[in-house]
């Protein structure tokens, strides 16, 4: 069961594999913003969400994991990592069940 099985609704967008003809693309329009690699995290708790939140402010594109945390934690740590991926004007997607992909700005998936 997915997180947003729970509230009945489609993600956004959802990808079932990127591959180098729908990977990560940098925006021309963004120059001088270098984007670092991508950071994979399983957090354990709704404390590391400040970890994730660190790595996507400095650039790099996150991959998080929620399958160890229980339903209503997972919960609270995408809601927290939404939040903060509005504020910083980039983007959150559902690559399988409860493994979300969150890019900064200039970062895009087709």
């Amino acid at each position: 069961m997915g997180v947003f099985d729970l509230f009945g609704r489609e993600p956004r967008q959802k990808s079932d594999q990127l591959n180098k003809d729908s990977g990560l693309r940098s925006k021309p329009d963004q120059p001088g913003e270098a984007k670092g690699p991508v950071s994979v995290f399983s957090p354990t708790s709704y404390d590391d969400v400040e970890h994730i939140i660190d790595a996507i402010k400095k650039g790099k594109t996150a991959i998080v994991h929620l399958t160890e945390l229980k339903t209503e934690t997972a919960i609270r740590v995408l809601d927290m990592l939404s939040g903060a991926i509005y504020a910083l004007n980039g983007g959150v997607y559902e690559m399988q069940k409860n493994i979300f992909m969150f890019s900064p700005t200039g970062i895009e998936v087709n």
